[in-house]
């Protein structure tokens, strides 16, 4: 057990930027986190006595690196506010939490366990065409629910790496998806605007106009949009592939993996290889090659440290998210 100066440090530096506030009126504070690696993916172990944790705009904008939560509660309850949705997390129930959004979990009376596994965003919404319910908690009456248990528990395995990124948007699909001119506020229209971007972005063919068809909106529309946010349909499109591509770069070195990126770039919808070359240069200041290999250095030092953040959030450090969340929305 740690005392929170070192747990809330513990949880920044694996889980980002999140500020806990504990309840003095428990006494004496103490909670426990430990890092774990199951199905490929690293999966922290919490136990938190009484405190409130909160994502908000401020640590979203700080943050170079985007991640799906997926929790799965242990002991006690967590009162979360996120995704529009305000939900009581008990024993045995999963909630995904998206880094890109703002949230809010409380813990009283008694202290709470959970897992939380760390999905890096880009894989997960990869081979999707909707975008994973955030907020929304599944049960043991889910078909799913089973399956997401054995993923994350003690004897989940590497081999079961590809099979999370497939089964977690499943479990927590959206059953409609309203057109971005059904949406009142701006703020959102261009949240789903980009949102469907990400998800048509390994498309070699997407287009202005298919965007434009897929969100219901005319060329002209969709142009407006961009320029509103001070950004260009294919500003973002590149940033949504750069972040595809980096997100399996640092999954790969996390592995100790050898990749063929040329492939890794094509799959993620570069159709030059030269052109992708200078933009990952031009935005993450270095060449790919730099990056992985940074990437799997950062990792055997982190290791040697016996560090509970074995990968740097970036290699090339103070560079902005590839696709940072509209600061608007939370």
């Amino acid at each position: 057990m740690i005392c929170f100066d070192n747990w809330n440090s513990t949880l920044r530096a694996n889980c980002g930027h999140y500020y806990a506030t504990p309840d003095r009126a428990s006494g004496n504070w103490a909670g426990s986190f430990d890092l774990h690696r199951r199905s490929g993916i690293d999966v922290a172990e919490i136990r938190c006595p009484p405190a409130r944790i909160e994502r908000t705009r401020k640590g979203i904008l700080r943050d170079d690196q985007e991640h799906f939560f997926l929790l799965h509660q242990l002991e006690g309850e967590t009162s979360i506010h996120h995704a529009g949705c305000e939900t009581l997390l008990m024993p045995g129930e999963f909630l995904l939490l998206d880094s890109t959004r703002a949230a809010e979990l409380s813990i009283t009376g008694q202290p709470a366990a959970f897992l939380s596994a760390h999905l890096p965003r880009a894989l997960v919404l990869e081979t999707r065409r909707e975008m994973p319910a955030a907020g929304r908690k599944i049960n043991s009456a889910h078909p799913l629910h089973a399956s997401l248990c054995g993923l994350l528990d003690a004897g989940g395995t590497d081999d079961n790496a590809g099979y999370i990124f497939e089964l977690v948007p499943l479990a927590f699909t959206n059953r409609t998806r309203p057109g971005v001119g059904s949406l009142g506020a701006r703020k959102h229209r261009f949240r789903l605007v980009r949102e469907t971007l990400e998800l048509l972005s390994a498309d070699p063919r997407l287009t202005l106009d298919t965007l434009a068809i897929r969100c219901g909106l005319s060329r002209r529309q969709l142009q407006r949009e961009f320029q509103e946010h001070g950004t260009t349909f294919t500003d973002c499109l590149t940033r949504a592939r750069l972040a595809v591509v980096a997100a399996k770069l640092r999954h790969a070195a996390r592995q100790d993996l050898r990749v063929p990126i040329a492939q890794i770039a094509y799959g993620a919808g570069f159709g030059d290889i030269s052109h992708f070359n200078r933009v990952f240069r031009q935005q993450l200041g270095c060449s790919p090659r730099s990056y992985l290999s940074t990437c799997k250095l950062s990792g055997f030092l982190a290791q040697d440290a016996n560090s509970l953040s074995p990968v740097p959030k970036t290699a090339s450090p103070g560079r902005a998210c590839l696709f940072q969340s509209n600061p608007a929305d939370g």
